[in-house]
């Protein structure tokens, strides 16, 4: 079983990691590859199970059962509120992958050792790969060899990229970019940082890129003395300021759609509600979902809701933050903080992409103790 076990999880991070949001195979009208091996996962748990080569340990079955904690506590309080059963099944439906937490955090200790390895492995390529070819896209694309209009027909018939009007566009994917270029930053692979970040800064991705670089300061504080720690906060600024030119006036459209939603949200927060939420199945200003993650599971789930989405990301960080570290574990935590701040812009935490490096959060604690 070991050996079947190392192999699908090597599968598992690959497609996780360069296949983004799952939908690469939209265009030819398959359904996504992540479906699949998410039903493999749940039949090798099974099998792991009947083997008894499934082990819980240190605390990792109880985090598991915290983060489920918040869509069963969403869905209960949609039933109590009268929402449509269907409306309710939309909004749980992206934390159905959280049960792959089952089986990748009750491997034994050598699986568990071979899933962080590949983890830190496949982003790192991922991250150089994706980088070079982007920014030979951007410097082939402003230098006029590259047909937009083509590209753009071809690439929009998946889901997974978001072009900007300069030409300019993001990946899901390159949600592994920030990942890959925190991981070269604490191994002080200063070159390949700095490259991640240049491509991560062309995307015009504001919020990726922001969080990405508070993940590396709070890294740095934990590596770096105050000289480079100072050093470094400059330079963040004036890559900041730099891109918020480079954005432009662009910014403002989603800008006022996040500052309508967070007006509506708190309008309708009185009461009750306000502790409690609405539950799964409500809307906010007729969509199902929004951009900012905390902002919806401050409407749906209410502050207690707040509360429990945040203890698990405390727990599996706090220790390494605050206390002792090693390198491979500062790489995790900072990629949990960058993915749990990021979905303040952008929904990446509660999606298979998020819920992988929560799964590896927990193998690192795992290992640690």
């Amino acid at each position: 079983m070991n050996q079947i076990n190392k192999i699908f999880i090597t599968l598992l991070t690959i497609e996780i990691v360069v296949g983004g949001g799952g939908r690469l195979l939209d265009p030819f009208n398959l359904p996504p590859l992540r479906y699949f091996l998410f039903a493999i996962a749940i039949f090798i748990f099974a099998l792991n199970l009947v083997s008894l080569n499934a082990r819980f340990k240190n605390g990792s079955l109880v985090t598991i059962l915290m983060i489920l904690a918040l869509p069963i506590y969403g869905c209960l309080i949609g039933v109590l509120n009268g929402n449509g059963l269907s409306d309710i099944a939309f909004d749980l439906q992206p934390y159905l992958y959280i049960f792959i937490l089952f089986y990748l955090c009750s491997l034994n200790d050598k699986l568990t050792e071979h899933s962080l390895t590949i983890f830190i492995s496949a982003t790192k390529i991922f991250s150089v790969f994706a980088s070079f070819v982007y920014i030979c896209y951007v410097l082939l694309l402003k230098g006029g060899v590259l047909n937009f209009n083509s590209l753009y027909n071809s690439f929009s018939l998946t889901q997974e990229f978001i072009f900007r009007p300069s030409g300019a566009f993001f990946a899901k994917s390159f949600f592994f970019i920030g990942i890959g270029a925190l991981f070269f930053f604490i191994e002080k692979k200063y070159f390949l940082f700095v490259f991640s970040m240049v491509a991560l800064f062309l995307t015009e991705t504001r919020g990726v890129f922001l969080f990405a670089g508070i993940a590396v300061l709070l890294a740095s504080l934990r590596l770096n003395g105050a000289m480079k720690n100072a050093a470094y906060i400059g330079l963040a600024l004036a890559a900041g300021f730099a891109l918020m030119i480079l954005v432009g006036d662009r910014a403002g459209d989603s800008d006022s759609v996040r500052v309508n939603d967070f007006n509506f949200v708190i309008g309708a927060m009185d009461g009750f509600a306000s502790i409690f939420g609405h539950g799964f199945g409500t809307q906010i200003l007729d969509r199902g979902r929004i951009e900012v993650v905390p902002l919806e599971l401050l409407y749906k789930t209410g502050v207690f809701g707040l509360v429990l989405s945040a203890i698990p990301i405390v727990i599996l960080s706090l220790s390494t933050l605050i206390k002792s570290y090693t390198i491979r574990k500062l790489q995790i935590v900072c990629a949990l903080i960058f993915a749990a701040g990021v979905s303040i812009t952008n929904p990446f935490l509660y999606t298979p992409m998020g819920i992988f490096v929560i799964a590896m959060a927990i193998n690192s604690n795992k290992k640690s103790s």
